[in-house]
């Protein structure tokens, strides 16, 4: 059976909308309302609800395409009462919701059982919460050992018990799954921050203290497993015992006949019997890769610190290479950095040597901007694209025209080279900045900076 003859065709175009924030909060207010009521949901105390706590979202969104879509093109829609109508209307007419009027003439909301599993799932998805491993196995435990005391709910016992099995399976399938994604962004990832954040605060408050630990630290498995099997074992031995269970199934409606009732009963028994026989190997995979990914973040984090192309690194280099005529050459036009020396007694003294003159040669005009140059500033320029130094200029103007050196962040190595390179890139034809030198310095965070001022070039 297609998925749009059991919900409405239009159901998801909410969530694609423009204020699909505003219609997810909408639904998970009515989901808190369907939760909280006993059987019926008030339609104006639902309204009243919505007002109170997205007043500012609802004055500060445009209804236009909804009143257009909806055909409700007369309506005041300035006003907040009209909007909170307007998006019950639209819920309404899209299938998340239904309106009921009752004897007494109130106007009631019902929720539709697709929509509210469809609510469900994303209110999950929405907010993390510790997975349900350990209840899952306890749960299937005392669905059987209780059936083997009272036989009248043999059926029951089982299918609840394969039920927990299958979801175990899927949630430890999840937490694999889970932690080979986040493994897989670790060889991805390419700056240290970034690796730091996505195990430290993602991983771990996500996935290793609200899913995995529990996992570890509550004995649910190794305690309930031997008693699961062996009462599973007795069942699958006593032939009377089956028999009942496939009456019962088949007076619920859930099997065909006996041979059908048979078939199921042993699939059942047999895959919950062979879960539980391997589950510690399920168990062991996922502390593999937990290991794995744990090896794999800690190796690149300190790989990447130690790289001798960090910034720290790079900077060190620059300061060796300074001594070359193209690096001092480059650094002079940049950030007004000069080579100097100084004569004292002990300086050696060389007599100037006269030599005759001769007709010089023009010196060759080069386009150092095409210039293919090798050089080891050129290879720091290719380390830093212009895009990069442009967004690090930018993020200096952010709303105003110019900035002068002494607002420019100051907050790490990097920053530093930024700035060194947006200097060099202000007389690139490219650029949409200029820059203008003045005297003296500045000291921002350790660094020694001279004062300029740059400006975006239609402001010039």
């Amino acid at each position: 059976m297609a998925l749009f003859d059991n919900i409405p065709g239009r159901l998801f175009t909410v969530l694609t909308s423009s204020k699909k924030e505003l219609y997810l909060d909408a639904l998970f207010v009515i989901r808190d309302a369907f939760k909280r009521t006993e059987l019926i949901i008030s339609r104006e105390e639902l309204i009243s609800t919505l007002m109170d706590q997205f007043e500012d979202y609802f004055n500060n969104s445009d209804f236009s395409e909804e009143e257009q879509e909806d055909g409700s093109l007369n309506e005041n829609m300035s006003d907040l009462s009209a909007k909170v109508h307007m998006l019950l209307r639209h819920l309404v007419n899209t299938g998340w919701i239904e309106e009921e009027t009752d004897n007494n003439f109130q106007r009631n909301i019902t929720v539709p059982d697709y929509s509210i599993q469809i609510i469900n799932l994303l209110y999950d998805l929405s907010n993390t919460k510790p997975a349900e491993y350990n209840s899952y196995v306890y749960s299937t435990y005392a669905s059987l050992e209780k059936a083997s005391e009272n036989k009248d709910y043999l059926f029951e016992a089982l299918n609840s018990a394969y039920t927990y099995t299958s979801k175990l399976v899927e949630e430890l399938k999840i937490l694999f799954q889970n932690i080979k994604h986040y493994e897989t962004m670790a060889f991805k990832n390419v700056q240290v921050n970034s690796l730091i954040t996505s195990y430290f605060d993602e991983y771990k408050e996500k996935v290793l203290d609200t899913i995995y630990y529990p996992l570890k630290t509550i004995d649910s498995v190794p305690r309930f497993k031997v008693s699961i099997i062996r009462i599973l074992n007795e069942w699958y031995a006593d032939e009377s015992l089956i028999a009942q269970i496939v009456k019962q199934g088949i007076q619920r409606k859930i099997f065909i006949d006996e041979e059908h009732g048979n078939e199921q009963t042993q699939i059942m028994i047999n895959e919950i019997i062979s879960t539980y026989e391997g589950i510690e190997d399920m168990i062991s995979q996922i502390d593999q890769k937990h290991s794995d990914y744990t090896r794999v973040s800690t190796e690149k984090i300190r790989y990447m610190i130690n790289n001798d192309m960090s910034i720290k690194g790079k900077i060190i280099d620059l300061l060796k290479r300074s001594n070359e005529e193209n690096v001092i050459g480059y650094m002079s036009d940049g950030i007004e950095a000069y080579k100097y020396m100084t004569a004292d007694r002990d300086s050696m003294y060389r007599r100037t040597e006269r030599t005759v003159r001769h007709e010089g040669i023009p010196i060759a005009v080069e386009d150092t901007m095409n210039k293919n140059d090798d050089s080891f500033l050129q290879i720091l320029r290719n380390q830093y694209s212009d895009k990069k130094i442009d967004t690090y200029v930018h993020q200096m103007f952010h709303e105003s025209d110019s900035v002068s050196t002494e607002e420019a962040p100051m907050n790490s190595s990097e920053d530093f080279v930024l700035f060194m390179l947006s200097t060099m890139r202000a007389y690139e034809k490219s650029a949409d900045y200029t820059i203008t030198f003045k005297e003296g310095y500045c000291t921002s965070n350790g660094y020694k900076l001279p004062i300029a001022v740059f400006r975006r070039k239609n402001n010039v």
